[in-house]
């Protein structure tokens, strides 16, 4: 004689599959949220080490950097050949003169909903929520 209760029943295995779906439902708007506040943070990170690169290579040459490229290339060891590429995790990074000075912006490759931000040689980070940052726009807290 076979046992009826050994196995599942469908209604049992309906049970579960909809319960995994509730849990995924409430997981995955979090894990977008966490992912995104990492990005920033990286792009925030970056933006810092592109400043004092820049600062650096002005010592040393005199005048700021007229792009990323100058700072990984030129003299390696200031920043890595990605960031110098203009891209890092999601992020596009430009870097140009800006009067005696330069102007850095961080702006996020394909995430709409994520912040741009924005360093200048006088190394106030500053964002925006919706379009690329500039120096009128609000420093970071």
């Amino acid at each position: 004689m076979r046992r009826a209760d050994s196995a599942f029943t469908l209604i049992e295995l309906m049970i579960v599959v909809s319960i995994i779906a509730v849990i995924a439902a409430i997981a995955i708007p979090n894990l977008r949220a966490s992912l995104a506040g990492s990005r920033e943070a990286a792009a925030i990170g970056s933006l810092r080490t592109v400043s004092t690169a820049a600062e650096q290579y002005r010592l040393k040459e005199g005048d700021y950097p007229v792009g990323l490229t100058q700072l990984s290339g030129q003299f390696p060891g200031l920043i890595d050949e990605e960031l110098g590429q203009g891209q890092r995790n999601g992020t596009l990074f430009a870097l140009v003169p800006v009067g005696s000075g330069y102007g850095c912006t961080a702006d996020p490759d394909q995430s709409p909903e994520a912040r741009y931000f924005y360093v200048d040689h006088t190394g106030v980070i500053r964002y925006e929520p919706d379009t690329t940052a500039g120096p009128a726009s609000s420093p970071i807290q």
